[in-house]
This record gives structure tokens, C-alpha cells and sequence, in this order.
């Protein structure tokens, strides 16, 4: 799913607009506020999984981004009306990492997200066996 999309979609927008190096398509998508949640469930996940996969959150620090960039996750969801920092932000322009924040709840940006036709990471596992 396009970004702009995206943003339609979760009537959202995106922190980080003068992102050179960010990408512009959401495929995959992974809910969570724990960072060590996401990086233990994600650790069984096959290694291309993080191409443009977004990670949904209401965590917005730079443990957030460091967590996507471990994983390889191209895109943050800020969900709940969640606004970072600058610091975050100059931060995830650095790394290219795309911000986007939206007011809607992580169940509902979820839920649009899904219906929209962006994967969930379990579907991955089930395509590959």
C-alpha cells in the first residue's frame, strides 16, 4: 500500500516529509507498544520480512526507531495521537526511517490497515510453508 494511501487511509500524516532515503509502500505490518515484545516475535521471522513492513506503536522515542531498525522495518505508525520529539524525528530522517502519526486507536489503525490489504507478519510465514 502507498504511503499516501496510507495516510488516507489512517487520516494521518507523516512527520518526516524531507525523508530522502524513506520509503514510500507499506506491505506488512506488526502491532506493538513492548519493544522487547517485537523483537522476540520477530526473531523467528525470515530476514526479508522488515522490506517495507511497518511497525504500529504508541511508543514514541528512540527506542521505537532503534527497534525498526534492528528488524529492518521501513515505516512507524504512531497511533493514539502520539507526536515525537524532533530529536525523534531527525533521528528516523538519519536512519530513513518514515513517521507517521495518526489519532485513531492501535486496534482501529490496525483493523483499517488489514481491510486496506496490508499483510499481518503471520501471513508471511503461512505464504512460505
Amino acid at each position: 500500500m502507498d504511503i499516501n494511501d496510507v495516510l488516507k487511509l489512517l487520516d494521518a500524516k507523516q512527520f518526516n516529509q524531507e525523508c530522502p532515503h524513506c520509503v514510500r509502500e507499506i506491505n506488512y505490518a506488526f502491532v506493538c507498544d513492548l519493544m522487547s515484545d517485537a523483537l522476540m516475535l520477530l526473531k523467528k521471522m525470515p530476514s526479508h520480512i522488515g522490506a517495507h513492513g511497518a511497525l504500529v506503536t504508541g511508543l514514541v522515542t528512540n527506542q521505537a526507531l532503534r527497534t525498526a531498525e534492528i528488524l529492518d522495518l521501513e515505516t512507524i505508525i504512531f497511533v493514539r495521537g502520539k507526536t515525537p520529539a524532533q530529536s525523534v524525528i531527525d533521528l528516523a530522517d538519519e536512519i530513513g526511517i518514515t513517521l507517521i502519526g495518526s489519532s485513531l486507536t492501535m486496534y482501529r489503525a490496525s483493523g483499517l490497515l488489514f481491510k486496506g490489504g496490508v499483510k499481518s507478519y503471520e501471513s508471511v510465514l503461512e505464504e512460505e510453508a
